[in-house]
């Protein structure tokens, strides 16, 4: 069943709204472009009609997560070998406190 506005009654006008740049065109009878920015609570739906927007929905469900913090050091005289490693590394620093599901700012 296709939704109608609550603004305007139309039972043609409702579309999706998608956000950021498309890599071609889009089913304009499905879609309504959004924009490229994202805030936190933005519109689901937009009557073409008449402009209503609605059915929000929260964009920072991550917004009570702990940020993991790693001190970084120069890659600039590391061999392609020795950036790799050092990925690993990091990565396992990251990963590490996010199974722990803390932060974790001391240097090791």
């Amino acid at each position: 069943m296709k939704k109608s506005c609550p603004s305007c009654q139309s039972k043609s006008g409702i579309r999706k709204i998608f956000y950021g740049l498309p890599d071609g065109p889009w089913d304009e009878s499905e879609f309504a472009p959004g924009g490229c920015c994202i805030s936190d609570n933005d519109p689901t739906i937009r009557c073409i009609e008449c402009g209503w927007e609605g059915e929000y929905r929260d964009n920072t469900p991550y917004r009570n997560r702990t940020i993991s913090v790693v001190e970084l050091k120069s890659t600039a005289d590391m061999t392609d070998a020795e950036k790799d490693e050092y990925a690993k590394v990091l990565w396992g620093k990251i990963t590490k406190d996010l199974r722990r599901g803390k932060n974790d700012n001391s240097k090791s």
